[in-house]
């Protein structure tokens, strides 16, 4: 009787372990699977890592470059999917590329700061890439581009300290706008969806 009571004690014990061996292993390809086959989700939690400024500065200086190609070869989206890939090693889906893009945008949303342009006459100083942008007459790439997403995935309060005051996108258009610069209707437009569908502010409200 001992010896039957032995041999099932081995018996249950052996069926044990190789249960715990199948479970640990199951897991084990299931994860690597998706990790082989999710290199876009891979390349958004890198960006996690912290950059330098000298980075940024240069990423940055090479996204604004990306919105004057854009307007002299009528793009309404710069390629700055290709910048990414390039400085970055962005390494992705297209699918997946805006939450990465935007991720950055929102990580260094102060620091993104284009620096003083001048194309014949026309001098652009210093200001973020979002104003960057309408200055230069790109109101398609809100559009095109910002206006696809959600409240919330991009930050549009970012904002730069102008006379020793926050200057955010609305406050720029307000004062481009009383400038008598660019189309007042369409930079009206988008500054409306702006504050109204995605929740920016005046550098005041901040």
């Amino acid at each position: 009787m001992r010896t039957i009571f032995v041999l099932i004690t081995v018996l249950v014990s052996f069926n044990s372990f190789a249960r715990a061996t199948d479970t640990s292993d199951s897991p084990s390809c299931a994860v690597t699977g998706v990790a082989e086959t999710n290199t876009g989700l891979s390349s958004i939690l890198e960006i996690g890592t912290k950059l330098s400024d000298d980075k940024i500065k240069e990423v940055t200086l090479k996204l604004c470059s990306d919105v004057m190609v854009a307007r002299r070869e009528a793009h309404d989206i710069p390629k700055w999917e290709s910048t990414m890939r390039s400085l970055l090693g962005y390494s992705g889906s297209k699918t997946d590329f805006p939450k990465y893009f935007n991720h950055f945008l929102n990580t260094y949303k102060n620091q993104i700061i284009c620096p003083k342009y001048q194309v014949t006459t026309n001098i652009y100083p210093p200001q973020h890439l979002f104003k960057r942008i309408l200055a230069s007459g790109m109101n398609e790439t809100y559009e095109e581009y910002f206006f696809n997403f959600e409240n919330g995935d991009v930050d549009f309060n970012a904002y730069q300290i102008v006379d020793g005051k926050k200057e955010t996108i609305i406050d720029w258009v307000d004062k481009w706008v009383a400038s008598g610069r660019g189309d007042k209707d369409e930079l009206l437009d988008v500054a409306y969806s702006l504050s109204d569908e995605f929740g920016a502010k005046r550098g005041s409200e901040l």
